[in-house]
C-alpha cells in the first residue's frame, strides 16, 4: 500500500508540472499588463488575474480643447442653414361648411394676432438664450400656427435659422407660442403665420 501511495504522489506531481508547463507555453497563464499611450496621458491597465490581487481597469480621460481636432470629447455642431420643425398645420385639408348649423365664418384680424404675440414676446425672447452655439443668429423666423375658434393654439411650427428652430430653443419657442390665448371667434380653425426678424 505504501508503494502505491508513493507512486500515486509522484505521478500527480509529474502531471502537475507537465500541465503547468503546457499552460504557460501555450499562453494560458496570466496576461501581461497592457500599456496604452496617449499624447497627454499614459495609463497602465491590467486585466483580472486572480481574485486576491487588486486590479486596475483602463481609464482614458477626455482631453478638453487644444489640437486641430478639438480633443477627443465630441461636441455637437451648431446647426447651420434653414429648418422647418414642429407640427403639420394641415393647410391642404378641405374645409367643410355646415350649411344648416349656426357656425359663422369669422376669423382673427392681423391686429388681434399682433396683440396676442406682443403679450407672449417676453416668453419668446427668453427662449433665444437656449439657441445652439455661441454665434449670434440673424435672419427671419416665422411662426406657423393653427388657431381654433376658442382662441387656443392647436398646432405650431417654426421656419427659419436651424440654430433656433431645432433643439431646446425650438422646443421652448413652440411651447411659448402654444401657450398664447387668442380672442375667440365664430368660425372654423384658421392658419396664421407670424414672422419676426432676428438681428
Amino acid at each position: 500500500m505504501a508503494k502505491f501511495l508513493s507512486g500515486f504522489g509522484v505521478a500527480t506531481a509529474v502531471w502537475l508540472l507537465v500541465g503547468t508547463g503546457l499552460a504557460l507555453g501555450l499562453g494560458w497563464g496570466p496576461p501581461e499588463p497592457e500599456v496604452i499611450e496617449d499624447e497627454e496621458d499614459v495609463v497602465v491597465a491590467e486585466t483580472e488575474t486572480a481574485p486576491t490581487e487588486p486590479t486596475t481597469r483602463r481609464r482614458r480621460r477626455a482631453r478638453r480643447g487644444g489640437g486641430e481636432s478639438g480633443g477627443t470629447e465630441s461636441r455637437a455642431e451648431t446647426p447651420r442653414g434653414e429648418a422647418t420643425t414642429g407640427d403639420d398645420l394641415r393647410e391642404g385639408e378641405m374645409r367643410t361648411i355646415d350649411g344648416e348649423g349656426t357656425g359663422g365664418e369669422a376669423q382673427l384680424t392681423g391686429a388681434q394676432i399682433d396683440a396676442a404675440f406682443d403679450g407672449a414676446m417676453p416668453r419668446i425672447r427668453r427662449c433665444f438664450v437656449l439657441a445652439a452655439g455661441d454665434d449670434p443668429v440673424s435672419g427671419r423666423l416665422t411662426f406657423g400656427l393653427r388657431i381654433a375658434g376658442s382662441g387656443s393654439v392647436s398646432a405650431v411650427n417654426l421656419s427659419g435659422p436651424a440654430a433656433v428652430t431645432t433643439g431646446e430653443c425650438g422646443d421652448c419657442l413652440r411651447t411659448a407660442v402654444r401657450g398664447i390665448q387668442f380672442p375667440s371667434f365664430d368660425g372654423p380653425e384658421m392658419v396664421a403665420r407670424y414672422p419676426i426678424t432676428l438681428e
